[in-house]
């Protein structure tokens, strides 16, 4: 019965471990919404761009990442965070022009943005802010 224990032990460590996911792999990183009292986000759109150029859209906080989306010129935008070298900006984006991102309420506690429309990061001198 002793050297079963161990065993035992061992088997409920090795599960543990392979379900627990790190927050943030291959350098993804959701946008986040602060909780800060106040509406977590701020209202944005893509800067004037050359004509016929888009911007790129990444999974996290660096253009060495793939590009998940593109953006034109005027697209509004919601800027929810700032990455740590403030040279991106977490944002969030609806596949149409009046879209409704559930983000017009402040947030009890800080979460990862999941709602109806589109996230991702950009460089922030390709967003003016406009409100908030």
């Amino acid at each position: 019965m002793p050297k079963i224990l161990p065993m035992l032990m061992m088997t409920c460590l090795m599960t543990t471990t392979a379900f627990a996911q790190p927050r943030y792999t291959m350098g993804n990183e959701p946008v986040t919404l602060s909780a800060t009292g106040t509406d977590p986000c701020s209202y944005g759109e893509i800067v004037e761009l050359a004509p016929e150029t888009t911007i790129s859209v990444y999974p996290g906080a660096s253009e060495e990442l793939e590009a998940i989306d593109e953006l034109a010129e005027a697209t509004p935008v919601w800027v929810c965070e700032t990455s740590n070298d403030e040279q991106m900006v977490g944002i969030i984006y609806g596949a149409y022009h009046d879209q409704d991102c559930e983000i017009s309420s402040p947030v009890a506690e800080d979460t990862d943005y999941f709602g109806p429309c589109d996230s991702g990061w950009v460089m922030a001198r390709d967003v003016v802010l406009l409100a908030g």
